[in-house]
């Protein structure tokens, strides 16, 4: 009787996440081109930040913990004992995850523009998003207008959307 009633329950909740997910599908529909704007922005500061994170790993691992520092405080809650080796792996297997993350975000990142990095308009994308560059500063590189370079930026942004979200980028 009891496995009847755990199966029951497991289905329900089930259902009530798929039921979720699809509420939460139909209230927002995917804006791909802004997301994937979004994404391409951030790419360098999340290349930066693993190189940080990775520093901070190895001064971890040689020299161990610090004397101050926010992320140590969630190890150390009222009514449970850590020591500072389990803290320090703790910490370490975190930090690892974290870099893993966005390790992960910079290779679908870079697999989506890897076919478009030939185009003679790519710099539209990496002029803009990663150098931080005026359309005009990249109409003067490539050469041509600055229209032309919004033109074609937005195709390739497309482009990249749908290598990313697939259909749903259409």
């Amino acid at each position: 009787m009891a496995k009847i009633n755990i199966e029951a329950i497991i289905k329900k909740a089930v259902n009530e996440g798929i039921n979720a997910g699809r509420r939460e599908a139909e209230k927002k529909p995917l804006n791909a081109y802004k997301e994937t704007e979004r994404r391409l922005y951030a790419l360098p500061d999340i290349i930066e930040k693993v190189k940080r994170d990775k520093a901070y790993l190895e001064d971890l691992q040689t020299h161990g913990l610090p004397r101050r520092r926010a992320d140590i405080i969630r190890f150390k809650k009222s009514g449970v004992r850590l020591s500072d080796d389990e803290i320090k792996d703790a910490l370490i297997q975190d930090i690892q995850a974290r870099i893993a993350a966005d390790e992960y975000e910079i290779q679908v990142m870079e697999e989506a523009m890897a076919p478009l990095k030939d185009d003679p308009y790519f710099l539209a994308v990496s002029g803009r998003y990663f150098d931080r560059m005026s359309d005009e500063e990249i109409a003067a590189k490539i050469p041509c207008a600055e229209r032309t370079v919004r033109r074609n930026r937005g195709i390739l942004v497309r482009r990249i959307a749908v290598r990313l979200y697939g259909a749903g980028a259409l």
